[in-house]
């Protein structure tokens, strides 16, 4: 098991916990945690069990924070999240079962926690549209919150590309796809993930994402400028479909599309910093 972190110290004690309560036997898997602060030192209550290492790596980001630990991880299986994920005590187990099964590259379910009852606007906003981890394999992809596959695969697509801070989990999730590996949503496969709450912590999310995506191909998004510009003023028509979901209130829906439509508008004025030099890509 692989799972970066950065200056989070509180929840990846609690991440560790859910490893260390896993259905499998502890004998038969490792886990290796990723530093990714090179200077954060963990506090002295922080304590790991005998078949769970930590490593640094200096180079800034998740993915290149993966990849460390997939140059010295020795199983057949790699399974990741994330140290503010709560992995099922079954995680685990069914994900094997699932590649035991024939399954090539596991998309699990990401479910959401929440801080209390009430929830903020901004978690009726994640309740709605996060971690879609049934869309993300449909076309091929997985968010690394509860992603696992054969370490063979690595071999065949290649590591991550840790020159992204976003979005290489999808980025690899195609290559791997266009290599004939198949993605397979599993939702008894089940990582708990908290929602974020406030306007600050979505707001960085949006720039760290679209950091990435403007880096992959900045001269497409220039071409384009008009275009984008005429996008980001026009209300998200793909976001209606919420009004569908059975899950949420006719409040919760309205308020979710509504932010929705603001994330729109603030996304677009960020990705034409970007494009420009006027802004620079957010890290995790």
């Amino acid at each position: 098991m692989i799972v970066p972190t950065y200056y989070d110290w509180a929840r990846l004690q609690k991440c560790v916990e859910a490893l260390q309560n896993q259905s499998f036997l502890q004998d038969k898997f490792e886990v290796i945690i990723v530093n990714n602060a090179l200077e954060d030192i963990a506090p002295v209550s922080f304590t790991l069990p005998k078949n769970f290492k930590m490593i640094k790596e200096d180079k800034p980001g998740s993915y290149a924070a993966r990849n460390a630990a997939l140059k010295i991880a020795q199983g057949d299986i790699l399974a990741f999240t994330d140290s503010d994920c709560i992995p099922d005590s079954f995680w685990l187990e069914s994900a094997v079962a699932r590649l035991d099964q024939g399954a090539e590259l596991v998309a699990g379910k990401v479910e959401l926690f929440f801080k209390a009852d009430k929830l903020t606007i901004v978690e009726i906003y994640e309740k709605a549209f996060a971690f879609d981890q049934k869309k993300y394999a449909s076309v091929g992809g997985s968010a690394t919150a509860n992603m696992v596959t054969w370490a063979k695969h690595f071999e065949t697509v290649g590591h991550f590309n840790d020159a992204l801070l976003s979005g290489g989990d999808v980025e690899w999730g195609k290559r791997a796809n266009d290599k004939g590996i198949d993605t397979e949503y599993a939702s008894e496969v089940i990582v708990n993930h908290p929602a974020r709450s406030d306007i600050k912590a979505m707001l960085k999310k949006k720039r760290r994402v679209l950091g990435g995506e403007v880096y992959k191909d900045k001269r497409y998004f220039k071409n384009k400028f008009i275009l984008i510009l005429i996008k980001g003023c026009l209300p998200p028509r793909k976001a209606l479909k919420l009004f569908f979901q059975k899950e949420l209130t006719f409040t919760e829906k309205s308020l979710a599309y509504l932010l929705c439509y603001y994330f729109k508008a603030y996304s677009t004025v960020y990705r034409l910093a970007l494009m420009f030099g006027l802004a620079k890509s957010e890290r995790a």
